[in-house]
């Protein structure tokens, strides 16, 4: 099978690319200069998803698992990261949300170089631990973004949004696992995400500020969430299937990207 070709930039694919995931992933966010502070929440949410649905892309590339895809995605992620950046820095309201913001800007420079090289078994721990340290820098940011709007509201959108990072962290860290990377601390960043994945999903389920329509779309969440369940358990036998893993797990994020979008729409009176 011949090596398909990787980019020291981003590749032509990625314009199309970035148009069909923003449609995909931020259906009813604007521009920049229309932002609200509940969609600076949203996109600050999908920045810490960028960062590990990147990483899963780099480590799919090298696997040569569903690769032409993972390239769109792996290209078209680094852009959607940049453009949101650009945005979040225009739009924000605080001395400390800017700084929280330069600190993220140093981190994904240096990430960015590492996610467009070539993949290579030898660095890709290299990789998860940098996306890993980009990952906790906008955690942080959007914590700072919820604390500014200091609501409710703010935090269930924080929290579901924390869940399609968690979907996409749990995907990137399974496919760590089926190339081989062999290292305890991505053993524990598993067990890990998969218990916050849980603890996560089960308050929003109970939260009084749902919607029946919101507990419809969380519902479905939880039975997919159960299949992947069963995919992860038969990496213990030394099993692996990291391309049923890549489709549950992106089915999973774009049902908490449509919940996110509707705790950002609910009016919490």
């Amino acid at each position: 099978m011949p090596e398909n070709p990787l980019r020291a930039m981003i590749s032509p694919f990625a314009t199309l690319a970035i148009v069909m995931i923003m449609l995909f992933l931020t259906p009813t966010i604007g521009a920049a200069d229309t932002l609200t502070i509940d969609a600076a929440i949203n996109k600050a949410g999908m920045q810490r998803m960028l960062t590990q649905r990147i990483a899963k892309s780099y480590l799919l590339v090298g696997q040569e698992v569903s690769t032409e895809t993972a390239l769109k995605q792996l290209d078209a992620s680094v852009a959607l990261f940049e453009q949101h950046l650009g945005e979040l820095e225009d739009f924000s309201p605080t001395q400390e949300i800017t700084a929280s913001l330069q600190d993220i800007r140093r981190s994904w420079n240096q990430f960015r170089q590492s996610a467009i090289s070539k993949p290579e078994n030898s660095q890709a721990l290299s990789l998860i631990k940098q996306a890993s340290r980009l990952l906790e820098l906008c955690e942080n940011n959007v914590q700072l973004f919820e604390a500014y709007l200091g609501s409710r509201k703010g935090e269930l959108i924080n929290l579901s949004g924390r869940q399609r990072m968690l979907s996409q962290r749990i995907g990137m860290l399974y496919v760590a696992k089926s190339w081989q990377i062999d290292d305890q601390t991505v053993e524990d960043a598993f067990a890990l995400a998969l218990k916050d994945f849980d603890h996560a999903l089960d308050l929003l389920t109970k939260s009084s500020l749902n919607t029946d329509e919101i507990n419809q779309a969380l519902s479905d969440v939880v039975s997919q969430w159960k299949f992947s369940r069963s995919g992860f358990e038969l990496s213990e036998s030394g099993r692996h299937v990291p391309f049923v893993i890549q489709v549950t797990t992106e089915s999973i994020l774009k049902k908490m990207d449509a919940i996110t979008t509707l705790y950002v729409s609910i009016d919490p009176g």
